[in-house]
């Protein structure tokens, strides 16, 4: 996971944010099996959009490049708080995450001791304006500041004790500042998305919302949240997972980053999470359980009526050839709903997972109908294990991975923190790599049948959502069309509810594609030029700058379709929308605005 070290000079190009960090002693913790969550930083920057060069101590101390540098390991050298300290005072800004790495005086802290989870109370911080979540973490520093640090929130220990230890922590210098954020940001993320190993039934909540143990191993049996601290409900009703965790974070960072960089008189360059300046996608998927044809014909009217698209979970043995044709002529995603559901005579079994796609796949291909089947939900969201499905994805050439998320009325939600489509991250025998294969998680199912998912919470789901520019999936069965006359018009309402809110609803395929196709765009500001690399064109691409970036003058770019003011993560930018050929694109900035990189 480690990304190759720019070597540029300096004195030719300014680049922003830099991340120091040690894979030597990654690379010793990998041989003996153990997890390394660390350079998961590097993929929650690039999931942000967020260009940055990554380094390895020995290399940063040959350049001392310019900018914002992410400390996240360093080497036993004994100057490195002499060295940063000069650093800060020329003009820079550093922030170090998770541990003080030894820089505890430079940073203004003095590190108390480790703590393996909690939660933070921001207390009205204004780098958590706004923000609703728990923000429960796994893996903290309790930190002690010195006078005269800005401290940010208050960490809260596991036995639920509150401490005065703060959670962000600033220290200015006469020309730029050095942070300390203490919580494992890697190690959050990693956990909330992927949970524990599934080795056995999880341990249901003691309200009776969340009886997980049911003798089915299932995603949800995998989670880490804890059913009291991090739920809330909606008017009074079963609480639920309302709040997406890891994504408020993720907005936490980035207006870290740019306090940091306002600090030190720096701007850079975020490549938007979707195209043509949208804030947030809905998707809609169907587990077509049973098969019944006029269910699907309900439900494909309902479909017709919407105008959207949507993507089928087929369970084998799978519909008539009338209802395959009406899905595909009508523009739906064909998609797998592997079953393992040992009550209907199946197992968890890679062989078996291949043999039903491959029948699916047969059937397509028997009807002359050429679709790619890439993405796969798995019936009661089986699973066992940790990893070891998205590697039979990667070898069947499953894309995106619709499994995690909750099965019963009081976990539903955001389970796995985020709304996003993430990259999983491997075993420590595969030296923790980023996989082949997105997760999307399965936030709820078939509103409005009340121990579902009601009206209210659907709506609520739908909001917070766009409030952390996620994407909404919602699961509906056919069936429930057919055995509920509210889910049918409740569908339309939701559907009309979440393009009011301007949601766009996309199929998993849709997804992939822009994702895949953003994934190879980076955006920099470089010596006064918004400067964009990408593989092939990308039409629609937004771009977000420092408000204070000035514009081009009229006419100096082609590729630039519409700059406008935007409030992003609760901060002031300007928001680009651009169509951009493969390979480099540099854009002037007007000279009359100072960007330093």
């Amino acid at each position: 996971m480690m990304e190759e070290v720019i070597n540029t000079s300096m004195e030719q190009v300014i680049y922003v944010i830099h991340v120091i960090w040690n894979e030597k002693q990654a690379q010793a913790v990998w041989r003996q099996g153990r997890d390394v969550y660390t350079p998961y930083l590097f993929e929650i920057l690039k999931q942000a959009g967020i260009a940055y060069d990554a380094w390895t101590p020995e290399a940063w101390l040959g350049s001392r490049p310019k900018g914002i540098t992410i400390v996240a390991g360093l080497d036993d050298r004994k100057d490195w708080p002499e060295l940063f300290r000069a650093y800060c005072e020329s003009g820079n800004a550093v922030l170090a995450v998770g541990d003080t790495y030894g820089l505890d005086h430079m940073l203004g802290v003095q590190q108390v001791r480790k703590v393996k989870e909690g939660w933070i109370d921001w207390k009205g911080s204004a780098l958590a304006d706004g923000l609703q979540s728990s923000f429960h973490f796994f893996g903290s520093m309790l930190l002690k500041p010195t006078d005269g640090v800005e401290t940010h929130g208050t960490i809260t220990l596991q036995t639920g004790a509150e401490t005065a230890h703060p959670a962000v922590t600033v220290k200015a210098y006469p020309h730029g500042a050095a942070a300390m954020l203490a919580v494992d940001l890697p190690r959050t993320f990693c956990l909330m998305q992927q949970g524990v190993p599934v080795v056995k039934d999880g341990t249901p909540s003691s309200d009776g919302t969340g009886a997980i143990n049911d003798d089915i191993f299932k995603t949800d049996d995998s989670s880490v949240l804890d059913w009291n601290r991090d739920r809330n409900s909606i008017d009074g009703g079963v609480p639920f997972y309302l709040h997406p965790i890891v994504d408020e974070f993720r907005i936490m960072l980035l207006r870290l980053l740019h306090r940091l960089g306002e600090s030190v008189s720096r701007t850079f360059a975020q490549v938007w999470f979707w195209p043509e300046g949208l804030e947030a996608i809905g998707h809609i998927s169907h587990d077509t359980d049973g098969n019944v044809s006029e269910a699907a014909e309900m439900l494909l009217d309902r479909l017709k009526e919407a105008g959207i698209k949507s993507s089928w979970c087929i369970i084998m043995p799978g519909y008539p050839e009338p209802i395959y044709r009406r899905i595909v002529d009508e523009g739906h995603e064909i998609a797998l709903h592997y079953n393992a559901l040992e009550a209907e005579g199946n197992r968890w079994d890679e062989q078996l997972f291949n043999e039903q796609l491959g029948l699916l796949k047969s059937q397509m291909n028997a009807m002359n109908v050429s679709v790619p089947i890439k993405m796969n939900k798995n019936h009661y969201l089986r699973w066992e294990g940790d990893v070891q499905f998205f590697k039979w994805c990667e070898r069947a050439g499953i894309v995106v991975e619709q499994s995690k998320g909750g099965t019963k009325q009081g976990n539903k939600g955001f389970l796995a923190g985020t709304c996003h489509p993430y990259l999983p991250v491997s075993d420590a025998s595969e030296r923790n790599r980023l996989m082949n294969v997105y997760s999307n998680p399965t936030l709820a199912w078939d509103p409005p049948i009340p121990l579902r998912c009601t009206a209210p919470e659907a709506r609520a789901l739908v909001d917070r959502s766009k409030d952390v520019y996620g994407v909404a999936h919602f699961l509906y069965h056919p069936a429930t069309f057919k055995m509920n006359e509210n889910v049918g018009p409740g569908f339309v309402d939701l559907i009309r509810y979440g393009e009011e809110q301007g949601l766009a609803w996309w199929t998993a395929q849709d997804m992939y594609e822009w994702l895949q196709l953003r994934r190879n765009v980076e955006a920099r500001v470089e010596n006064g030029h918004l400067v964009i690399s990408a593989q092939r064109e990308c039409k629609g691409l937004t771009v977000l700058l420092s408000a204070d970036a000035a514009a081009p003058e009229g006419g100096a770019s082609t590729a630039v379709r519409r700059v406008q003011p935007v409030e992003r993560m609760g901060i002031p930018l300007q928001q680009w929308i651009l169509d951009v050929p493969a390979g480099r694109t540099s854009i002037p900035l007007k000279p009359a605005v100072s960007v330093a990189g």
